[in-house]
């Protein structure tokens, strides 16, 4: 049913509303906007985090492995090896032995002439206790006979003396007389003369002279 048309007096004027509320077509409501960037907001947050926790734990597991296996680079280079060189020992001259003074030759003692002379000489042999010297006035096979009968009848501390010779050649006999062994002694010593070998001694006897109270 139409409404009637309007008196010739009437005039129309806009009745009064709420024009904002009605809504703007072909645009999206506010709210639904809104809750969009947020959304996108968020996501992009996670996004971002997410991607700088990969390029830490890669950048901690890169500095693990650093430490881990050094590179070439930082790799400790071996000392060069040195040579050692042996000391050479200085070429030592064995010192040239010193000749040693040859020692002066004993005089030579003209040989005994006399018997009186020989006697003398040969008890100082055996005043010394010498058996090498006195086998040295020794006749041709009495050379170990005198050497023996010194060990059996002198002994130090040994004194002789000897007295004016007897007899003639071929045989002299020369008293002895001292102390030997402590004991006073008396004796012979006999003497060869037989030229041409030169004078000697053949033997000689030594006693204890016994004392009486």
């Amino acid at each position: 049913m139409s409404s009637p048309p309007p008196g010739p007096n009437y005039s129309w004027q806009p009745q009064p509303g709420n024009y904002n509320s009605a809504p703007s077509y072909g645009q999206p409501p506010k709210k639904s906007r809104a809750g969009l960037i947020i959304a996108l907001i968020v996501i992009l947050i996670l996004v971002a985090l997410g991607a700088v926790g990969v390029l830490v734990q890669r950048l901690v597991s890169n500095h693990q492995d650093t430490k881990s296996n050094p590179g070439p680079g930082t790799s400790a280079v071996p000392p060069p090896a040195t040579t050692t060189t042996r000391p050479t020992a200085p070429k030592t001259t064995a010192p040239k032995p010193t000749p040693s003074p040859k020692p002066n030759a004993p005089a030579k003692t003209t040989p005994a002439t006399t018997a009186a002379d020989l006697g003398q000489r040969f008890v100082a042999q055996l005043n010394a206790n010498n058996s090498k010297g006195a086998a040295a006035f020794a006749c041709d096979g009495s050379e170990q006979l005198i050497p023996l009968l010194m060990r059996a009848l002198v002994g130090p501390p040994t004194k002789l003396t000897t007295g004016a010779p007897l007899g003639q050649a071929p045989t002299f006999v020369i008293p002895l007389s001292g102390t030997s062994k402590g004991a006073t002694v008396t004796g012979n010593l006999i003497i060869n003369e037989l030229p041409p070998d030169p004078i000697c001694v053949r033997a000689f006897t030594i006693t204890t002279k016994s004392t009486t109270g």
